[in-house]
């Protein structure tokens, strides 16, 4: 069975709105993982797009989180909020062209590869791209993030790599 990425309380961001936007979609994930495993998968083969259409739900799932971070981040005046939505407009146009090359492929599997690249994809902007507007609103609020916890999510937003076109 694949390992299932499950919610870690220290990837929190201590705001419950965006905190239950990425439950959810690891959640999301976590079920796909389950469904299209290769164990599972065996008694669908040649049915390639139940799984792509499974992965663009996780995708829409995706841009209405998004939208709710850029309406989050209007409501304090974020300064840098332009950045940040073409970090969405980005990780949604990767997102989609990944979906095109496995379509065209067939994918009628979600091997360990191809979980680890949506994996990577999901966290990356969880623990990174998150994490300079969350410090502005907090200092905005008088509350400060623990140095520990910047640490960790830096250290997985240098990891990722999303990989397009061969």
């Amino acid at each position: 069975m694949p390992k299932l990425l499950t919610w870690r309380e220290d990837w929190s961001l201590n705001i419950e709105t965006l905190d239950r936007d990425h439950r959810a979609l690891i959640d999301q994930l976590g079920d796909i993982c389950l469904r299209f495993c290769p164990e599972a998968s065996s008694g669908r083969a040649g049915n390639a797009n139940a799984l792509i259409e499974a992965l663009y739900g996780l995708g829409e799932s995706m841009r209405e989180h998004f939208q709710r971070e850029e309406d989050f981040m209007r409501a304090f005046d974020y300064a840098g909020i332009g950045e940040h939505q073409c970090d969405h407009a980005l990780l949604m146009a990767e997102f989609t062209t990944l979906l095109r090359e496995w379509r065209a492929e067939g994918l009628h599997v979600f091997d360990e590869a191809s979980q680890g690249l949506v994996r990577d994809w999901l966290l990356a902007h969880i623990l990174g791209a998150d994490r300079t507007f969350v410090d502005a609103y907090f200092r905005l609020c008088g509350r400060e993030i623990s140095a520990d916890r910047g640490r960790a999510m830096n250290l997985y937003q240098s990891s990722y790599r999303f990989t397009l076109a061969k």
